[in-house]
């Protein structure tokens, strides 16, 4: 595929380009995995009617998928270093079109709450996979704008979920609703079978090498090596083993730390009123299911997709000029999310209440790529797969599971969503101020990463010039 424009160095040098086939097809697993979890939330009005659920019940409907996908991540984050990533997202995502039919064959509740349980392992294989594949495609001065594209699909999957679930399910019936969202994840496995697998900590190389070059490089220790001929139970102690020390050098990183409440907190806002908005507006708002669910669609969709592209793009060129620059952007953007929507569920007029929620996805939205970008930043290119199976981990169970089931369960015992959602904003802004703790810590973590990189690449050419019988040189920084 083509180049992207930007990606030449940063003085508009004569550096490598990156090519873009790896940042559009991550987006459409991006894109295809949301739409595939966002769809149960367009039908949750129908499934509440038709088997008479409690708003605790819906809330755990919503849940249940991420508390599996927390309990996965960790193992599959060990899997994304070491293995062939390109193969282990391929092969999630033709296993995911098939776990999602089983949602369309339940007959009661519990059927349906396994069937979406079992979804979650999908997206724990294969959310620490593609970030680690797209923090070694492309180097640290892009990845906000690589992730807004990546988390782009995520917003936009929730939206087409939302709709897609809220109309087909009251033309056709909720079971059509899965079923149709089942089939574009094993097209879309193809196509990430086809892609180039990169070198760990390839992005941080001197990006005046070229791509014979770093293909010329000796081949980089292979991880799994020892794991051959190891029975099932000998290569579980050999994971457990590695993941814990590699966890405790994670959490020892004080920016990774302060990175783990904030994408906590944020993500609980998210999750806590995407989940439930399409409800709020049938009840408050005067709007049928279908208008309910078209409106939500609309301001997770269109209001994601503004700002999370506008949020990579200022992220990327405006975070030099503060301390911390990215955190302090992703700090005050999700506060104003969260006074927008709390201002929203004060105003009776419907549009400007809509208005006021699109801001807020997009103030949201904007604050999602740096956090991640900030993430890579600081942790080894060895162990991304785990780092970012970490943060899956912290903002599952604290943000993504939680939060749909406790607003849930608040609105059941006050008999008011709007007071459930008024409830959860105070540990929110808690949050948020603790992340900009990582203003302070988050230059200091990035440069040590360039330096251990810089140091393994003198090593890796020192390495070259002995093989090619030559005397060793010297790369510039």
């Amino acid at each position: 595929m083509g180049d992207v424009a930007a990606a030449q160095t940063a003085g508009g040098g004569t550096g490598r380009r990156y090519p873009l086939a790896p940042l559009v097809v991550m987006g459409l697993v991006g894109l295809v995995d949301q739409v595939d979890v966002s769809v149960a939330r367009g039908v949750l009005p129908i499934l509440e009617e038709e088997w008479s659920l409690n708003d605790t019940q819906l809330g755990l409907l919503a849940s249940v998928f991420v508390v599996v996908s927390a309990v996965a991540t960790i193992p599959a984050g060990w899997v994304a270093d070491r293995y062939r990533r390109t193969r282990v997202v391929g092969w999630t995502l033709l296993s995911w079109s098939g776990l999602i039919l089983l949602s369309a064959t339940a007959v009661n509740y519990v059927n349906l709450l396994v069937a979406r349980a079992a979804m979650g392992i999908g997206q724990a294989v294969d959310d620490p996979a593609s970030t680690s594949y797209l923090g070694d495609s492309y180097p640290s001065r892009m990845r906000g704008r690589v992730f807004s594209f990546q988390q782009v699909s995520g917003f936009l999957g929730a939206g087409i979920g939302v709709a897609l679930g809220g109309w087909v399910g009251e033309t056709l019936g909720w079971r059509w609703a899965f079923a149709v969202v089942g089939v574009p994840g094993a097209v879309v496995a193809l196509w990430v079978f086809r892609l180039r697998e990169p070198r760990r900590g390839e992005a941080e190389l001197p990006e005046s090498l070229t791509w014979e070059e770093i293909e010329a490089l000796p081949p980089q220790e292979d991880r799994r090596a020892g794991t051959e001929g190891l029975t099932v139970r000998q290569l579980v102690r050999l994971a457990a083993t590695e993941l814990v020390s590699e966890l405790k050098m994670i959490f020892g990183i004080r920016t990774m730390r302060y990175v783990l409440v904030g994408v906590a907190a944020l993500l609980f806002t998210v999750s806590g009123i995407s989940t439930w908005l399409a409800i709020y507006h049938e009840r408050y708002s005067g709007m049928s299911v279908r208008e309910a669910t078209a409106a939500t669609g609309l301001v997770l969709g269109v209001g994601g997709i503004i700002g999370t592209f506008a949020g990579g793009a200022f992220s990327d060129r405006h975070h030099h000029r503060w301390k911390g620059g990215r955190i302090v952007i992703v700090v005050w953007s999700a506060v104003l999310c969260a006074i927008l929507f709390m201002v929203s569920f004060a105003i009776d007029v419907v549009p400007l209440r809509l208005a006021l929620q699109f801001i807020g996805v997009v103030a949201a939205a904007g604050a999602a790529p740096g956090l991640r970008a900030a993430m890579l930043d600081v942790v080894p290119p060895g162990s991304r797969g785990v780092g970012a199976s970490a943060m899956a981990l912290t903002t599952a169970v604290f943000g993504t599971a939680m939060a749909p089931v406790l607003v849930g369960g608040v609105s059941s015992l006050t008999g008011s969503l709007v007071a459930a959602f008024y409830l959860t904003f105070p540990p929110v802004i808690l949050g948020l101020m603790l992340l900009l703790r990582a203003r302070h810590t988050l230059e200091e973590d990035a440069r040590a990463i360039v330096i251990a990189m810089y140091e393994e690449h003198q090593l890796l050419e020192r390495q070259r010039a002995e093989m090619e019988g030559a005397a060793p040189v010297d790369a510039a920084p």
